[in-house]
C-alpha cells in the first residue's frame, strides 16, 4: 500500500473545509444571522474538523504500513488544511461580496469586529490567519497525542 503523500492529504481536507465553510455562510446568511460575532466564527469549527480527520488519513496510511505517524508531516497537514480552506473561503466571500452580492461588500466593512471596522481585504486577511491558526494549532495538539518518542519518559503522570 503506497502512502498517501502529505500535500495530496492537505489540499483534499482544506477543500473540504472551504466546502463546508462555504455551505455554512450560505446557511447563515439566508438565516440571517450574518450579524453575530459567534456565529459567524463558528465556521472555523469545520477546519478543526477536517485538520482531525486529515491526520486520521495520514495516521491510518502509516499504520497500514506498520510505521509511527511522522510528526512534521502531522503538523504541516493542519497548517496547510487550515491555510487552504480559510484561504478558498475567504476567496469565495470576496468573489461573493464583488460578484453575487455588491451590496455585502459595504456590509462587510460597516460590521463592527471586536470593537472595530475593518476594510474588505483586512476582514478577509483575519479570515485567513485565524483559519490557519485554528488549522495549525489543531495539528499541533493532535500531534502531541500521537507522538510516542518518549520525550517524557521520566515522569510516570505526564
Amino acid at each position: 500500500m503506497a502512502t498517501t503523500s502529505v500535500q495530496g492529504i492537505g489540499v483534499r481536507y482544506g477543500i473540504l473545509s472551504a466546502v463546508a465553510m462555504i455551505i455554512y455562510f450560505l446557511i447563515i446568511n439566508a438565516l440571517g444571522f450574518q450579524n453575530s460575532e459567534i456565529i459567524r466564527f463558528g465556521s472555523n469549527i469545520f477546519i478543526l474538523i477536517a485538520v482531525v480527520l486529515a491526520i486520521g488519513t495520514l495516521k491510518k496510511s502509516h499504520d497500514a504500513l506498520h510505521r509511527e505517524t511522522p510528526y512534521l508531516p502531522g503538523l504541516a497537514i493542519g497548517f496547510l488544511v487550515g491555510l487552504l480552506g480559510s484561504g478558498l473561503y475567504a476567496g469565495f466571500i470576496l468573489f461573493h461580496a464583488i460578484f453575487l452580492e455588491p451590496g455585502y461588500a459595504g456590509v462587510l466593512h460597516n460590521q463592527d469586529y471586536f470593537g472595530i471596522r475593518l476594510p474588505l481585504m483586512m476582514v478577509l486577511g483575519s479570515v485567513v490567519i485565524l483559519g490557519t491558526a485554528v488549522g495549525a494549532m489543531t495539528g499541533y495538539i493532535l500531534m502531541m497525542a500521537f507522538d510516542h518518542s518518549g520525550g517524557h519518559q521520566g515522569n510516570a503522570n505526564y
